[in-house]
């Protein structure tokens, strides 16, 4: 019975049965492991082709919209409910709007919007921030009141023959001369630091003729915010940087594109210019240890990393606008791809080199032996190699396994053990006498 036991321990089950208990079982697997692969092997060529150089948009998306719709919130919310507290404030602005109507009123041809499509009033509010002496407090307070105050209601109300839209730009464009110059002003540090982000904001929303939202103004307003403290500031100046950098990449319906270099300030350095991209990069890469802005920062670095890479690409043809002049051909560029491709191969390797040494010194241990286990049954391998030995032992490659009998196996194991090493010794023994 013993020896049956052990027979019947040995064999699993019939070649045939085990056959196709085990193209059954891969079947599935098979089709899921297949499928992985492939999918791997076409994200892999996929990113490893040459990149994209069709145009889309870098930076600027949606800035405007959101930095009018920031001004107005919070000049609704802060700003005009402080002033409203405030009656010396409330009295200036009452004079203004009277002073603004008042020299509307005037000019009974000006009543109707002018040339240049502005509107008298809002033209009336900007001569008001223009030539009065005004403090902090009282620009700030003019310009909240441009933005979304009663100030607003004035322009739009004078601007009968203009659409709704044209009205809002007007006095838009009033609120962001009065709210930059508030952010300018020396005591605004000390006393509202949020003005110079307030500012930055409303000059986005509506840049004064000349201007543009990727202009050198709008990223040095929008720095000085990152520098108070505002990290959404430093953000859109990283977003306007790298709207200017890209350049001709950028799509030519979106309002992501920057106007060309003759239609703004001298000031502005062409497309291509490689030290907006050191500062955006450096921006958005301060940006990642921030909880609200890491991922966006991601975002634009990768698509920093494609306008970098679709220069190269132009300039390996026609050198590109503002890119490196004087120099003949794209040499600093490769250099440049290959240092970068040096240090990153080099972190990698030193990232994969420290796990292996720390994942080697505590093998060992509790923690080690629990985390290989874990990941070795979870990560799918355990049944990989399952599924491969019963292929294996199907084909014949590999002998079968052997299932316990239970006790009575045990024993017969152990007696043919004993067996064994008692043949062993007997050997030893008649060795040794016949060696004397």
């Amino acid at each position: 019975r013993i020896v049956d036991v052990e027979v019947r321990s040995k064999r699993r089950c019939s070649p045939a049965m085990c056959r196709v208990r085990g193209a059954r079982g891969l079947g599935r697997r098979a089709m899921l492991a297949t499928a992985v692969t492939l999918a791997l092997l076409a994200s892999a060529s996929a990113a490893d082709g040459t990149p994209d150089a069709r145009s889309r948009s870098f930076g600027l998306t949606a800035m405007g919209a959101a930095a009018c719709a920031e001004t107005e919130a919070f000049c609704a919310t802060t700003v005009l409910p402080a002033l409203a507290e405030d009656p010396k404030l409330s009295a200036f602005l009452a004079d203004a709007r009277a002073a603004a109507t008042r020299a509307r009123a005037d000019s009974d041809g000006d009543a109707s919007p002018s040339t240049t499509g502005a509107n008298a009033v809002a033209d009336n509010y900007r001569a008001v921030v223009a030539t009065a002496a005004l403090r902090f407090p009282e620009l700030l307070a003019l310009g909240c009141c441009l933005a979304a105050g009663a100030c607003a209601d004035d322009v739009a109300a004078a601007s009968s023959g203009l659409s709704a839209e044209a009205s809002k730009d007007a006095s838009r464009r009033a609120a962001a001369e009065a709210l930059a110059l508030a952010a300018d002003a020396p005591e605004a540090a000390h006393k509202m630091p949020a003005a110079a982000l307030l500012g930055a904001n409303a000059f986005a929303c509506r840049p004064p003729d000349g201007a543009s939202r990727c202009g050198a103004e709008t990223v040095s307003m929008y720095r000085r915010a990152g520098t108070a403290g505002f990290e959404a500031g430093a953000m859109r100046a990283g977003e306007a940087l790298l709207a200017r950098f890209a350049g001709p990449f950028v799509d030519e319906s979106s309002d992501s594109k920057c106007p060309p270099p003759s239609e703004t300030s001298k000031r502005d350095p062409p497309a291509g210019d490689r030290a907006d991209a050191a500062a955006a990069k450096a921006l958005f890469r301060d940006l990642l240890v921030s909880p609200e802005m890491d991922k966006r920062a991601a975002l634009r670095l990768k698509e920093l990393q494609r306008a970098e890479e679709m220069w190269l690409l132009k300039s390996g043809d026609k050198r590109g606008e503002g890119h490196n002049r004087g120099l003949k051909h794209d040499e600093t560029d490769i250099a440049f791809v290959l240092a970068a491709a040096l240090v990153d191969g080099a972190v990698r390797l030193i990232a994969v080199a420290a796990t292996c040494v720390v994942a080697f010194f505590f093998r060992n241990t509790h923690v080690g032996v629990w985390f290989r286990s874990f990941v070795w049954r979870y990560s799918g391998c355990a049944g990989f190699a399952r599924r491969w030995r019963l292929v294996m032992e199907a084909f014949g490659v590999t002998p079968h396994r052997r299932v316990s009998g239970g006790r009575a196996a045990a024993r017969a194991v152990e007696r043919a053990s004993a067996k064994k090493m008692a043949k062993q010794i007997v050997k030893e023994i008649l060795k040794q006498e016949k060696n004397r």
